[in-house]
């Protein structure tokens, strides 16, 4: 095997640091994070926060793997048995961790995130087949956003993939549009940049 420059092993070190809990402040950051990407970058990044939730969610009922970062390592990371964000959302259900409801929708954010990060086209929230399939994940809250522009589309299905990771780590389902205005409240009043009402 040939060994990587000290730089290039930092990066990917950096690179591959993951959601640790539910610190709110490192929760804020991450949303303000999203609010000066791409629509690509933010759906990308939304759905990584998902998929790190759900890792932390399967650690918590693996306690040998606390101390074990060997069989930690081989688990969850290259061809591991729960490598892939698919597995880790099988795994979940499996444990019961999500239900069959929200294994289907965070299965969806997964397709979502996936044709993001593979386009070959320039891909945002101006292009229709996009628009649609974010839709449907903010379905119970669709009739009730007053425009459907790119902005407004994108940072209600940023908000639904922070209630998907509070549904996770809590097991309580934040849904509909008077979850969604309290929580675009609460962030306003914690002083989270570029966020307002749908």
């Amino acid at each position: 095997m040939v060994s990587q420059p000290a730089y290039l092993a930092n990066l990917k070190s950096y690179a591959k640091l993951r959601f640790v809990g539910d610190d709110e402040e490192e929760a804020r950051i991450r949303v303000r994070d999203l609010d000066s990407e791409s629509d690509r970058g933010a759906i990308i990044l939304a759905a990584t926060n998902i998929e790190d939730m759900l890792e932390l969610r399967i650690l918590q009922r693996l306690p040998t793997l606390h101390h074990d970062e060997t069989t930690r390592k081989f688990v969850f990371e290259q061809d591991g048995p729960i490598s892939t964000f698919s597995r880790k959302i099988l795994m979940a259900y499996a444990m019961g961790i999500v239900d069959k409801p929200y294994r289907k929708l965070i299965d969806l954010v997964r397709e979502i995130r996936n044709a993001c990060a593979h386009s070959r086209q320039p891909i945002s929230l101006e292009v229709p087949e996009l628009q649609e399939a974010c839709k449907v994940v903010i379905s119970d809250i669709w009739p009730d956003i007053k425009d459907h522009n790119p902005r407004t589309i994108r940072m209600a299905f940023v908000m639904k993939c922070t209630f998907i990771q509070h549904y996770i780590l809590h097991g309580e389902k934040l849904e509909g549009r008077e979850a969604h205005l309290a929580h675009w409240e609460k962030l306003k009043r914690e002083g989270v940049n570029g966020w307002s009402k749908p």
